[in-house]
């Protein structure tokens, strides 16, 4: 997890937990607002008009994001929350890596759900953030059964002196750039697909863990990473990644993702990387990152080890000849 810290000398990152800050802990805040799970290219049109709202501002003003953690849904329909496309930590790497000088974490619970938009506006916006603008998408939502809307944020904005500025979908190829949109092609296995949208492939971290070995005595030893709970794993095959490790070297991989139903077709789901380019070395207890660059094939069952074997090494070149 990123350290929240109150930092924020020109050009430092600054992190901070919304329900620690005081008023007149920060300096004034162009301030894109959501839960920005993906921070996709929506989000990232969102960072870049805070930082341009910043630079009109003046006055030291810093442009900044505010997101929720937990998930919205964990309140209002617990039973549906969505698999997260990022984890809170990279999620806030990812907001200030585009732009965001400030980030901070509104931790979603009942409480903060139960306030008015105008109370929302009042209490957070102006004075503990001292916003001098706001960024929304069109669609953005918030404050007592989600009464808050942008209809009522340009009222607000009248009302407290703030500018407001409201973003349109942001389309791709003619497809708008939308987590719940994101999260259908990433579990359909559709990784290049969610790449355009996010800006950047689509990334799995976790701890490398003690597996079954299996791959260790095919002859492709294979890392089997932990992943966090509840964020979203692709859909079951074979692909080719790039896996990042925490000395920040950087390798091809092969990765299966999903039960190997040749040897034994009732195991969990795991998912396990094949790192090339020569690499030799003991990755467990590493926290390693997997770049998911493409799809190669979905998971098959062979008839026997040789011809599961066979296909190993088929992928394995497959993998590296993708990834040049």
């Amino acid at each position: 997890m990123a350290e929240l810290q109150g930092s924020h000398r020109a050009g430092e990152p600054s992190f901070h937990r919304l329900e620690e800050i005081q008023p007149g802990d920060l300096p004034p805040l162009a301030l894109a607002l959501g839960v920005f799970d993906g921070v996709h290219r929506g989000h990232q049109a969102l960072i870049a008009a805070a930082q341009r709202a910043a630079v009109r501002s003046g006055e030291g003003t810093r442009s900044a994001a505010l997101t929720f953690d937990p998930h919205p849904a964990a309140i209002f329909a617990p039973g549906r929350v969505p698999a997260m496309l990022t984890p809170l930590e990279e999620r806030l790497n990812l907001l200030h890596r585009y732009g965001a000088e400030v980030v901070i974490v509104a931790h979603f619970d009942r409480a903060l759900a139960a306030q008015t938009p105008d109370e929302f506006v009042h209490r957070i916006l102006r004075d503990t953030l001292n916003v001098r603008a706001v960024i929304v998408g069109d669609d953005f939502r918030f404050g007592c059964e989600r009464t808050g809307d942008v209809r009522f944020l340009r009222q607000a904005a009248r009302q407290y002196g703030f500018a407001l500025e409201v973003i349109t979908p942001v389309f791709i190829h003619g497809v708008p750039a939308r987590s719940t949109g994101i999260r259908q092609m990433i579990a359909g296995g559709e990784v290049e697909e969610a790449a355009r949208l996010l800006g950047r492939d689509y990334c799995l971290s976790g701890e490398v863990v003690t597996g079954r070995q299996l791959g260790r005595t095919l002859g492709y030893p294979t890392a089997n990473l932990a992943t966090e709970p509840g964020v979203l794993i692709p859909d079951a095959g074979v692909y080719a990644c790039w896996a990042r490790l925490a000395d920040g070297s950087r390798y091809r991989a092969a990765v299966s993702v999903g039960a190997n139903i040749t040897i034994a077709p009732d195991a969990p789901r795991t998912v396990e990387a094949y790192l090339m380019d020569g690499f030799h070395g003991d990755l467990y207890g590493q926290r390693i990152v997997l770049e998911f660059a493409h799809r190669l094939r979905a998971m098959e069952k062979f008839d026997s080890l040789e011809a599961l074997t066979r296909q190993m090494a088929h992928d394995v070149d497959e993998a590296a000849h993708r990834l040049i």
